[in-house]
């Protein structure tokens, strides 16, 4: 059980990362058209930017994580655990990209914190 959460908390940590890191490159791709004629352009210019390779890889490794942690555990009790991402990227975007903090942010994190608490007891 101890490994299954150790996983469960590296597979959290994967898709945070993914998450930043595709905000991270969307802020330095700028606008892109989805239009039919251009979206083959744009698909290619994303997915060929490393940061966006990085983040996928980050998603895909979670996913692996995530799978092994759902085969020994309950998802009942697994998937609202990762509601923890939630707190690792407002962290990461709060000191990353100088997001604002408000009250009913950190009350809903708080919130969220003891929501998974609870639930591992």
């Amino acid at each position: 059980m101890k490994s299954d959460l150790s996983l469960m908390l590296f597979s959290i940590l994967g898709g945070s990362c993914g998450q930043i890191l595709l905000k991270y490159t969307a802020g330095r791709l700028g606008d892109f058209s989805l239009e039919w004629t251009a979206l083959p352009y744009s698909v290619l210019e994303i997915f060929t930017n490393g940061w966006v390779l990085f983040g996928v890889f980050c998603f895909v490794a979670s996913m692996v994580l995530w799978i092994k942690v759902i085969s020994g555990m309950e998802l009942s009790r697994a998937y609202p655990s990762a509601g923890l991402s939630y707190i690792l990227v407002f962290t990461f975007s709060m000191v990353l990209f100088k997001e604002n903090i408000t009250l009913s942010k950190v009350a809903g994190l708080a919130l969220i914190l003891a929501g998974v608490f609870f639930l591992h007891r």
